[in-house]
Order: structure tokens, then sequence, then C-alpha cells
């Protein structure tokens, strides 16, 4: 705060020149002091891209961000480019408050972190703040995985290709998605493995079948030797019908059963499971 106003940082790409001055009106016209880019370089100031230019004018903007109590960002249609992508991880950081233009999936402590590494790699931000970081992101890592095992909630892993199960504990904690070494971490773990069995067949009936043959001839002592087990049906269409046909051959199974719907028009079954050790 200065003077009793707050002050707020933009940041985006420059290609958005006119919703930085949209921005810029609209949040100083509400009572706050506005810091704001000094060139638009993807909207014709070209000078930026001179040798030492860029490089300049990014440590300066993390230094405006030094200067906020808050950062706004400027992410038309859900875009956050790289550049972005460090100042809002750098902003996280400094204990600055982060709104953005248009609602989007928020970075997770992961993204965070690995942002930070990337400024650190280039000098821009100094080796004790970036132990310091690291043992930040530690702690945080750890009490979100001592409040989960405190509580009763969906199994948390990475789904590679379509989207991350999240446990709301963890996604409050900043934790999107969860590595295979904090699922090791969870369940005092040995291994864990993910098998990913694809359907084989014109029809549901038919791929569902050939997927049960598939755990039965080739999983299914790994499946009664584990802790945990997650399975993830996905198919083209809902296929919350076919669990109960699954369910018979993992009977007695400690597991969890999800369903997601695949981003595809053509008749498709895909069959996760993840399973400890």
């Amino acid at each position: 705060m200065i003077n009793g106003f707050k002050v707020i940082t933009l940041c985006g790409s420059t290609r958005f020149k006119n919703e930085f001055l949209e921005a810029q009106k609209r949040l100083t016209l509400e009572g706050n002091v506005v810091i704001t880019v000094g060139l638009f370089g993807h909207s014709g100031d070209d000078v930026v891209w001179t040798e030492g230019v860029k490089d300049m004018l990014d440590r300066q903007h993390l230094a405006k961000i030094d200067l906020a109590d808050e950062i706004f960002v400027i992410n038309v249609g859900g875009y956050i480019g790289d550049s972005t992508r460090r100042e809002i991880a750098y902003a996280e950081y400094k204990g600055k408050s982060i709104t953005y233009l248009e609602s989007c999936r928020k970075p997770s402590l992961y993204d965070n972190y690995a942002a930070l590494s990337e400024l650190h790699d280039v000098g821009r931000i100094s080796d004790e703040d970036f132990e310091k970081a690291g043992r930040d992101f530690d702690e945080k890592r750890k009490a979100a995985i001592a409040e989960y095992n405190a509580c009763q909630g969906p199994w948390p892993y990475q789904w590679k290709n379509i989207d991350a199960v999240v446990c709301g504990v963890l996604q409050q904690h900043g934790i999107v998605s969860i590595d295979y070494h904090d699922i090791k971490d969870l369940y005092d773990a040995d291994c864990v493995y993910e098998a990913r069995i694809k359907g084989k067949g014109a029809n549901d009936e038919e791929q569902i079948q050939s997927i049960i043959d598939t755990i039965r001839s080739e999983y299914q002592a790994q499946l009664h030797s584990s802790k945990k087990v997650v399975v993830t049906l996905c198919g083209s269409s809902d296929p919350s019908d076919l669990l109960e046909k699954l369910a018979d051959c993992m009977d007695g199974l400690n597991a969890v059963w999800q369903t997601r719907k695949l981003p595809t028009e053509a008749p498709e079954i895909v069959l996760s499971i993840v399973y400890v050790l």
C-alpha cells in the first residue's frame, strides 16, 4: 500500500496491448496505483528485441512485482506465455495476491517451483532465494501429504493424457497433480505401477470383455497383492454403466473407481489401473 492505495502490477503477453490499457484504466479508476509494462514488444515496439533489452525488461518487471501488493494477469483466451508463467511463480513466492482477467486453471505448487528454477538458472533470483523456495516447496508438499493421510478422499495420481484426479485437500495446498514419488510417500509403498489397457472390438461390450480378459491374464496376481488400486474407466461415451462388469474380476480389492469421458468421437474404451505394492 502507498498512501492508502493498493499497488497492482499488470502481467501478461504484450500482444494484448488493448487489454493492458483497458485494465490499467479500470483498475486506476477503482482506486489503485497501477504499474504496467513500459513497452509492447509483441505489438510493434521492436526495440524490445534488440540485444540486451528484453533481458533488462524482464528483470525490471520482477522489480515491479516486488513493489506491488498484487499482480493482475491479463490472460486473454486463457493464454499465459513462459515469461508470464515465471512472473506468476515469482509473485506467489513473494507472497503477492494474484488475480486473473479470465478464469483459468491456477498453476500448481509443482508448476511454480519449476518456473522459479528457470528464473534461478538465468540468474534472476539468488541462490539464497531459490534455496528458500525449495524449503517452502518441500514443507507445503509434506504438509499436504500429512493432511491427506488424516482424512478420507479420492486417491490422487496423474492421469497423463486426459486430466489430473485431485484430492480437495491437496488442491488447497496448490498441488494439482501428484507424481509417483508422492504416492509412495502416501502409502509407504515399495513400488507404484500403472497399467493402461485399451479395449479391442467393434462395440462397448467387446471392448470391455477384452479389457477383463487382459486383467485376468496379466494383472490379477499383482492387483490382489496391492495396498491400493485406482481404477479409471474412460470412454468416448459415458462409461459409468460398464463399471459393474469390471467389478467381478476385481472383487476383494481395496479399490477406488472413477470414470472419465474421452475427448474423441471414435468408439473407444481405455482402462487405467494404478496400483501400489
